[in-house]
């Protein structure tokens, strides 16, 4: 199947033979939100290969390259996630959603960089009309380049928030109205692609952002895959929306001991209370009808 650019801002799936599938690939790391979006994909659409960066992979890069400061956060974060027990409520929360639909293992690769050669050259062979990121480094021209169309699933209200940590500051902010996770396309610049949708999880008193990161990541990856269901199924045009130039980016390194600790506090002495706020269905945005073609009309 092949995705045409109908317009500058739409994609228009268009089979070359009936039956013909999108062919799907994922880029992402080892956390267990990757596994329910590996799972997904593999149980819904044509999963034709898994590229995984894992973590420690990834910790070991920083290290490599000197960047001390970065591979410090890094670090915490990790342990931080652990001792706290949050680690442990995402592996749990994402298991009973991921269930026994796991690609076979010739399909999954591991690399130690995602812009390896090794893994450039895999998806390559791979010919992929859609790669879905989530969780990887930050992707090089050569990478997007064999991708096809390369849709990331960011852990973040776009365009307001970039970067890592992304609910946890809107939380500690207080902006409840902006945690949510985005769907875009992946870009030069560090999640500035354009948009496909954001989608926001609905928030309850007893709610910390660990609650709201993993409910929002998983409403985001079944956004995603009913998307590309819907397009694959040729009646749709898939659009996109420019992102605004404006919002943060966030780094592992922003999140620091003491705002942690302070957001605990807030809640824990009661000085604030999450309020109650229900999901709200969310425009479709991305999804279009496709004018039928002469042939078709008759």
């Amino acid at each position: 199947m092949k995705l045409t650019r109908t317009g500058g801002n739409t994609w228009q799936a268009v089979p070359a033979a009936p039956g013909e599938r999108l062919r799907v690939a994922v880029l992402c790391s080892d956390d267990p939100q990757h596994a329910y979006l590996v799972s997904r994909i593999s149980r819904e659409l044509d999963l034709v290969g898994v590229i995984v960066e894992p973590g420690a992979a990834q910790q070991r890069r920083l290290w490599t390259r000197r960047a001390w400061t970065d591979a410090l956060a890094r670090a915490y974060q990790v342990r931080r996630q652990r001792f706290t027990g949050r680690s442990a409520y995402r592996r749990r929360y994402f298991a009973a959603l991921t269930g026994a639909d796991a690609p076979p293992a010739e399909r999954v690769r591991s690399v130690d960089w995602i812009n390896s050669a090794e893994a450039t050259a895999h998806l390559e062979e791979l010919r992929p009309d859609v790669t879905v990121v989530c969780g990887t480094t930050y992707l090089r021209s050569a990478t997007v380049a064999a991708g096809g169309l390369m849709i990331n699933i960011h852990g973040g209200h776009l365009p307001e928030y970039k970067g890592n940590h992304c609910v946890f500051f809107a939380y500690l902010r207080k902006d409840y109205r902006r945690i949510g996770a985005s769907l875009h396309l992946v870009a030069a610049r560090l999640d500035g692609g354009a948009l496909l949708e954001v989608v926001r999880p609905g928030i309850r008193p007893q709610d910390n952002d660990e609650h709201l990161y993993d409910r929002a990541v998983h409403l985001a990856i079944d956004r995603l895959v009913e998307i590309l269901a819907a397009l694959e199924g040729g009646q749709v045009l898939l659009r996109t929306t420019p992102q605004e130039d404006t919002g943060e980016t966030f780094r592992h390194r922003s999140r620091k001991p003491h705002l942690d600790l302070w957001a605990w506090l807030r809640i824990r002495t009661g000085l604030e209370r999450v309020p109650h706020l229900p999901r709200e269905p969310e425009p479709v945005r991305c999804l279009v009808p496709r004018e039928p073609a002469p042939h078709e009309t008759g």
